[in-house]
């Protein structure tokens, strides 16, 4: 059993060097890291998480090349009867307008009702990883070793799909199958200080279709023809909308893919339980509780349990991007497109395979004599195994938050996915998923860190301290902590 005096030290030690772990905090944030940009910052953002490691005192850490672009590998041997595989990304999206700050300055500021939040692409991602990063220094510190075995998998192309996360489990399999748990650090947190707890995640298809003369064989063929020849030469784009209404029903919200839905499975009687907790406990705030308040009215109308079993249960199939031709203002361009293009992603439950969808829906294509239109993939990521509560890892966390004085909110699955399921699938680990007590946010104004808390949010000390104590906790189950 841990001393409790010990994990007292190591908070009273974050608290009071945290200064010097926000201006790490800064230094990541600050580090440009768009994939979809190039790998040039990519690669410099590896070079200096690789020094973070470095600097704990892993025994291996290393920049990774892999087929596309460049991960870090760190392991830290403690000696300990247990190891946690830690998944984390240091890319970024593209960084769109609206940024109050600019954004690779790493500005603090006030953001009401928070004193202090940090700004800066990645704040949820990236400072996730690096407070934690943080808490394991200061336990290293205190205790001289840390309570856990880590192996770290950091990848650079989350915002690409994650395509080689697949190839990195192969890569240190053997290392990776001694792991017991997997942990994805981050914060857990709402604005209002509620705690959300996922206990698995479901998958994703992310597919683009593109329908477009050179393919098809008939429309302009190299570039867009004047609108006016319409009456004369086919329209790719009318084809590309005539194919997409093959393949999904709006009004009934159900895809029309032969075999879609084959295999769903009915929730367990604990998910049951968790759902009825949920509907319990939003009755009358369910949209607001699936992250839709400026929603007036659901789908179907729907409302009260039912709610959360679509959102945690229901496969998707949205239509996320839509283009052709001349999209701008006005009618500067008169044009008969060559080509368009379409944006689907699919959020999968548990017993949906993306690769087998993927083959389901160009079967589908071809039988409804759309054979031309091309199908590319963007991300192919599996689900991430549903958590029992009674996990050990599940325990190590949940005891966490009581210490913490806190009642989690505890959800079955989350409806966005991520390449957490590989871990699962490939490993057969299970997955414990941002448990931070702190928040991260994006809005209008740009990408947030909170980092002095108001009394319910917890900050960057809170999160520090909360991360610590998990891998105590964990360390110790079945054990006190």
């Amino acid at each position: 059993m841990k001393d409790v005096a010990q994990r007292h030290k190591v908070h009273r030690l974050i608290a009071t060097q945290i200064s010097e772990d926000v201006e790490r905090l800064r230094e990541f944030l600050a580090q440009p890291s768009v994939s979809q940009e190039g790998e040039e910052n990519v690669r410099e953002c590896a070079g200096l998480l690789l020094r973070y490691f470095q600097e704990l005192g892993c025994q291996e850490a290393e920049v990774v090349e892999t087929p596309g672009f460049p991960a870090v590998w760190a392991h830290y041997d403690a000696g300990a009867p247990k190891t946690v595989a830690v998944y984390g990304f240091f890319d970024t999206n593209v960084l769109g307008s609206g940024w109050q700050y600019p954004p690779y300055e790493a500005v603090m500021a006030e953001r009401p009702p928070f004193e202090k939040v940090v700004y800066g692409p990645g704040s949820g991602s990236k400072g996730g990883l690096v407070a934690f990063l943080n808490a394991l220094s200061a336990i290293k510190s205190v205790e001289g070793n840390l309570p856990v075995n880590l192996m770290f998998v950091c990848e650079g192309e989350e915002w690409l799909g994650s395509p080689h996360i697949p190839w990195l489990i192969e890569r240190y399999r053997n290392h990776l199958s001694k792991a017991d748990a997997f942990l994805r650090p981050g914060a857990c947190q709402t604005a209002t200080g509620e705690v959300a707890v996922y206990l698995g995640n479901k998958g994703c298809l992310h597919i683009e279709l593109e329908c477009s003369g050179d393919r098809w064989g008939r429309g302009p063929a190299g570039g867009p023809l004047h609108s006016s020849r319409q009456c004369v030469v086919d329209s790719p784009v009318w084809r590309l909308v005539q194919a997409l209404a093959t393949l999904y029903d709006p009004v009934e919200n159900r895809s029309l893919v032969d075999g879609f839905y084959d295999g769903l499975l009915e929730p367990t009687a604990e998910e049951q339980s968790l759902i009825d907790d949920l509907a319990a406990r939003y009755k009358g705030q369910e949209a607001s509780a699936v992250g839709c308040s400026q929603v007036k009215h659901l789908i179907g109308d729907v409302s009260g349990r039912d709610v959360f079993l679509q959102m945690c249960y229901q496969p998707t199939m949205n239509i996320s991007g839509l283009r052709a031709g001349y999209t701008g203002p006005g009618t500067k361009f008169w044009t008969l497109p060559h080509a368009a293009y379409c944006n689907i992603d699919c959020r999968l439950p548990a017993e949906l395979d993306p690769e087998v969808l993927l083959q389901q829906i160009r079967d589908h294509l071809d039988r409804h004599g759309y054979s031309d239109i091309g199908i590319q993939v963007l991300e192919s990521t599996p689900s991430a195994h549903t958590l029992s509560m009674e996990d050990d890892v599940a325990q190590a966390a949940l005891r966490v938050f009581r210490a913490w004085d806190v009642e989690p909110v505890i959800w079955p699955r989350a409806g966005s996915g991520g390449p957490t399921g590989f871990f699962s699938r490939l490993l057969d680990l299970k997955t414990l998923i941002s448990t931070g007590m702190g928040h991260t946010g994006q809005s209008d104004d740009g990408a947030f860190m909170v980092v002095e808390g108001d009394g319910k949010v917890g900050g960057l000390v809170e999160l520090e301290q909360s991360f610590a104590d998990l891998l105590y906790s964990y360390a110790a189950y079945p054990g006190d902590f």
